[in-house]
């Protein structure tokens, strides 16, 4: 019987494993400078007499030594950085669900309440900008007439057609044309649309679920109302 009254001999001896201290394991793969400077030690005593290690040798390893130290400290502060960073990536990604922004597509989501909402980047002056829409299998449902234009110029469409009945709540593509020195024009086109949810930590950094369009970059991002 052990003098501090714990069994450490007989068959219940597993129960008191845990009260033993643990020690530290240091892990073997690594070398850390005392390590090093024993085994230099070790070299310089077992040295052939003959062929003495040189100063230039000598001093080259301990460099070598503290590169590879460098390099893990680097890393080690790399990791740190990535995690902020996540961290970052994820408080900016909560703040825009449900919010709308403004993205680079000629693809929309139109829903009863809001209709759908668009930019139009008229890259020179026109008199007879208009923009179609069109639904899913590619008909032109609505022309919607905006006349003289320049520049950013920003669009509603309301959710109904040509007739004024409202349609379907969903996606729809439109297309803004115009026309410059005689000849029909195609403009760059962007949508309005809500961020549904967010993915952070992936490769291409901070990742928007919108509405009807489905996954965007954050950095594509135009304008965030």
């Amino acid at each position: 019987m052990a003098i501090s009254g714990i069994d450490t001999d007989g068959k219940y001896a597993f129960l008191n494993k845990g009260t033993k201290e643990k020690e530290e394991k240091k892990d073997p793969g690594s070398l850390a400078m005392e390590d090093f400077m024993s085994l230099m030690t070790s070299q310089l005593k077992n040295q052939d007499p003959l062929k003495p290690m040189e100063s230039g040798e000598f001093l080259g390893q301990i460099a070598a030594f503290g590169t590879v130290s460098g390099i893990g400290d680097l890393q080690k502060s790399f990791d740190g950085f990535s995690t902020t960073m996540q961290s970052n990536q994820a408080l900016q990604g909560s703040s825009l669900v449900g919010r709308s922004v403004l993205v680079p597509s000629s693809i929309g989501n139109m829903t009863a309440e809001e209709g759908m909402k668009g930019q139009i980047n008229v890259a020179d002056d026109v008199t007879d900008l208009k923009v179609g829409i069109y639904n899913d299998k590619g008909v032109q449902v609505r022309t919607i007439e905006i006349g003289k234009a320049s520049g950013y110029t920003d669009f509603t469409w309301d959710g109904k057609d040509d007739d004024a009945e409202a349609l379907t709540p969903g996606v729809y593509q439109f297309k803004a044309s115009g026309t410059i020195d005689g000849e029909n024009t195609q403009f760059a086109t962007g949508t309005v649309a809500k961020v549904e949810s967010v993915l952070v930590g992936g490769s291409k950094g901070l990742i928007m679920n919108l509405g009807g369009i489905g996954s965007v970059p954050f950095s594509k991002a135009v304008e965030i109302t």
